[in-house]
């Protein structure tokens, strides 16, 4: 097992990342303003999902393989940034005109794990950062457990505290100018986490 401080080390560095805002972030806070807190929470979901997915892959070995290929990098990445600029700027051009609509919580999951596994910065960030808070000398798989249950469960937390404060919000975004400009401005930022991915 993991000792205490390596331990704290990775909690430390998963909440980190977690709080930098990025295209999980985004998806999780137009999807709490659009369907109120379960459709944040579905989208969390999703979003967790998509890193169980990735922690799995690195745990098993292909996660460093799949960051190392040059074109399958290339092909996920490309696919990632269509699908944000598709979002934001059906957003920008097709703003909301309520987003008090308690419809489609579902879709927010399912979005939000196509973006998720959509960005293979992730796959290369799992597979740079947790081979150096394993140790190889120790069982491998409960280590592995330990630190992919860390680092979901502070996605898993931090989303879901955005999204309650993000449908508390929703009150403020009764009226219809105010949907559309909120609507505009989540576009904005997909579009935006997009351009940052094809730049980067």
């Amino acid at each position: 097992m993991l000792s205490l401080s390596t331990w704290l080390n990775f909690a430390l560095v998963a909440l980190v990342v977690t709080l930098i805002p990025g295209p999980a972030f985004i998806m999780v806070l137009s999807s709490s303003l659009r369907r109120g807190f379960k459709g944040g929470a579905y989208a969390t979901m999703g979003i967790v999902i998509g890193d169980g997915v990735y922690f799995f892959l690195t745990a098993i070995g292909l996660g460093p393989l799949l960051a190392t290929s040059f074109w399958t990098f290339t092909v996920i990445k490309w696919l990632g940034i269509a699908y944000l600029a598709y979002l934001g700027l059906r957003s920008l051009l097709f703003p909301s005109d309520n987003f008090v609509a308690e419809d489609g919580r579902l879709v927010s999951g399912q979005r939000a794990l196509t973006v998720q596994l959509a960005n293979p910065k992730l796959l290369l960030f799992l597979a740079a950062l947790v081979p150096q808070f394993v140790d190889a000398t120790r069982p491998l798989a409960p280590q592995f457990a330990v630190l992919g249950g860390t680092f979901i469960s502070s996605d898993l937390l931090i989303y879901l505290l955005l999204a309650i404060f993000a449908s508390r919000a929703r009150g403020f975004l009764a009226n219809r100018r105010a949907t559309r400009i909120t609507s505009r401005v989540c576009g904005a930022g997909m579009l935006g986490a997009a351009v940052r991915m094809a730049t980067e």
